[in-house]
């Protein structure tokens, strides 16, 4: 990890020592700026008796030299910016490695209490899952993440496709800093993904076949009428009211091609954005299966999406040659270039419609990638789990731990092979670890099944869907109580396997609403019914009853402990998990060390 960290603050020299060049060059071009400004005008000044000619040509002289050198400072400037978002890049990965999470994006909008896991993991918000992985250069990469977060796909050869991309990705660190800090200085708005689907969906704008056989006709056709005027075969009146007629025509259509041409300048504003994170995908040799057909994606025998987005640049280029006044009459009086150039751009759509969407696509998946790469770049000690596909292991690990504590203070676990059918009763103390390790283990499993590495040092699995009960909330909007929402999650876990399927289950402290003898006989009959229906998970409870259940169906229920430890007046913890139920309860030592009861009440 030190080696991660000092390579990062290399790299902030490094770009400390290019940003003061560039700071250095920008101002020589302003201060040439200035030169060539006050010498142009001394130049008019002192050429003003010599001529229009002279003191014109001075002028232009200025004038053109003033333009270059502003092309050129506004070239810097945008090095200039792109270089200042690299450096704000590594500054993140660098709080991100001490786990600083201040100003990072948690992704707040995605918290959902009804879904499967992700409020119970804590996936979303202020220092969470989200904001640890999230490293998206576009916000469709942004919303990809979280999709692959709360809906991972489970088929074992896209996981292993992601694994190779992740792995392959995570060794460019160059390409990882670069990718971000191109989308950071984009200039993407919230609207660039509805503004390419709106063009996707555009209706043909085009003229029909005959008009368009006319129009390409008609600069033989002022050839072939220029001709017979010269030769005295023809008035020129003919060619003049020709003129007129298509000016006409174009004056007509004026409106309709504008709100056209308006429609396209703004998605290639939108597709512009995108350009050098498109030739990143393009231009970069990949090896793994998955970036390989991602690049495909954006590259075919009819050239790459970065020349198919120049050609539009072009056309619309073309396109705006009609917005002064001289270009409009003379190109559509002659070649009624409005509706030549929107039959150009109407080609260009129907060639690419389909394919707009899935550019944005490929670029979000490109996106989620990094993000996941970065994470394994940061990490290199954790490993990408084995995959199988017979549910033996629906789960297994060796030195688990939670990729969000501090590597410091966190403490690693084995997790025992965890089989369909089979559930691991974990009971132990107040504070003494059990919600951490269930956490534990549901993040590591849901990074598992969206191909990333794990925070262990081995680990097998079976990629199914994930299921938690590890918290519940009451909702004063829809008049239902914490217990009530409790049994609805429970009811989804039972309905889906007896719709025949196949879920990983992770439970703490179910029925905590009712009384003690109700919630012991619920939670034994609950878990039976788990076990026999062919679920495979993990319960974390303070009801030691439950621990009976794996002498009434060995093999299939596994006892597993936290244990504190009271010395005189002192409570401790190792959070090492332990075989057996648990002996030691704290909650009466720590209500008479707090003076909430008599320090003489009996512990049992």
């Amino acid at each position: 990890m030190e080696e991660i960290q000092r390579d990062y603050r290399s790299r902030l020299e490094t770009h400390a020592r290019e940003a003061a060049r560039i700071k250095g060059r920008i101002r020589l071009i302003a201060l040439l700026r200035l030169v060539v400004f006050v010498a142009a005008v001394a130049a008019v000044y002192l050429l003003r008796g010599a001529g229009s000619g002279a003191w014109g040509s001075a002028a232009l002289v200025g004038i053109v030299l003033f333009l270059g050198l502003a092309r050129v400072h506004d070239r810097w400037f945008r090095r200039k910016e792109f270089v200042d978002c690299r450096e704000r890049v590594i500054r993140r990965e660098l709080a991100l490695l001490d786990y600083r999470f201040d100003g990072i994006d948690g992704g707040d909008e995605f918290v959902d209490p009804t879904h499967d896991y992700s409020f119970d993991l804590d996936l979303f918000g202020p220092k969470s899952l989200f904001a640890y992985l999230n490293r998206s250069a576009t916000a469709a990469g942004r919303w990809a993440l979280a999709q692959a977060m709360q809906h991972p796909r489970l088929d074992a050869d896209a996981i292993r496709r992601q694994q190779e991309a992740v792995e392959e990705l995570s060794s460019r660190t160059d390409l990882l800093v670069d990718f971000q800090a191109w989308g950071a200085s984009s200039g993407e708005c919230a609207d660039d993904a509805r503004l390419l689907g709106q063009l996707a969906q555009m209706p043909r704008f085009g003229n029909s076949r005959p008009v368009r056989i006319v129009i390409a006709a008609l600069p033989a056709l002022y050839l072939v009428l220029i001709a017979l005027w010269l030769g005295g075969l023809l008035a020129g009146s003919v060619v003049v009211w020709l003129f007129v007629a298509l000016l006409a025509v174009a004056g007509i259509q004026a409106k309709r091609v504008t709100r056209i041409q308006e429609q396209l300048n703004a998605a290639l504003t939108s597709l512009s954005h995108y350009a050098r994170l498109f030739e990143a995908v393009e231009q970069n040799r990949f090896e793994s299966e998955r970036l390989v057909c991602l690049q495909r994606e954006c590259v075919d025998d009819h050239g790459s999406v970065s020349q198919r987005v120049a050609r539009l640049r072009r056309l619309l280029a073309n396109l705006d040659q009609r917005c002064n006044f001289v270009g409009f009459t003379l190109l559509n009086g002659f070649l009624l270039w409005d509706l030549r150039q929107l039959n150009a751009l109407d080609r260009w759509l129907d060639e690419n419609r389909d394919r707009l969407p899935r550019w944005l696509d490929v670029l979000a998946q490109f996106d989620v990638c990094c993000s996941l790469a970065a994470f394994r770049h940061n990490h290199p000690r954790y490993v990408f789990p084995r995959i199988v596909l017979d549910s033996r292991p629906v789960m297994q690990a060796e030195a688990l731990g939670h990729p969000l504590i501090p590597r410091d203070r966190c403490v690693c676990n084995d997790v025992a092979p965890m089989s369909e059918g089979t559930f691991q009763v974990i009971t132990g103390a107040n504070m003494a670890g059990k919600s951490t390790y269930l956490r534990t283990i549901g993040v590591n499993y849901l990074l598992a099944c969206m191909g990333a590495p794990v925070c262990a040092r081995s680990m097998t699995f079976t990629p199914l869907p994930l299921f938690t009960g590890l918290r519940a909330s009451d909702s004063l909007a829809d008049n239902e109580s914490y217990f009530f929402a409790e049994l609805k999650r429970l009811q989804q876990i039972v309905e889906r396997l007896r719709s025949g399927e196949k879920l990983f289950v992770i439970l703490d402290e179910i029925l905590r609403g009712t009384n003690s003898v109700d919630k012991q006989i619920g939670s034994l009959a609950l878990v039976r019914q788990l076990v026999e229906a062919g679920a495979a998970g993990i319960i974390a409870t303070h009801d030691l009853a439950l621990g009976q259940l794996a002498e009434k169906l060995p093999g299939q229920i596994s006892n597993y402990r936290f244990e504190a430890t009271i010395e005189g007046d002192e409570l401790t913890f190792t959070y090492r998990l332990q075989p057996g139920i648990a002996q030691n309860m704290n909650a009466c030592f720590l209500m008479k060390k707090m003076g909430i009861i008599p320090a003489d009440t009996p512990a049992r």
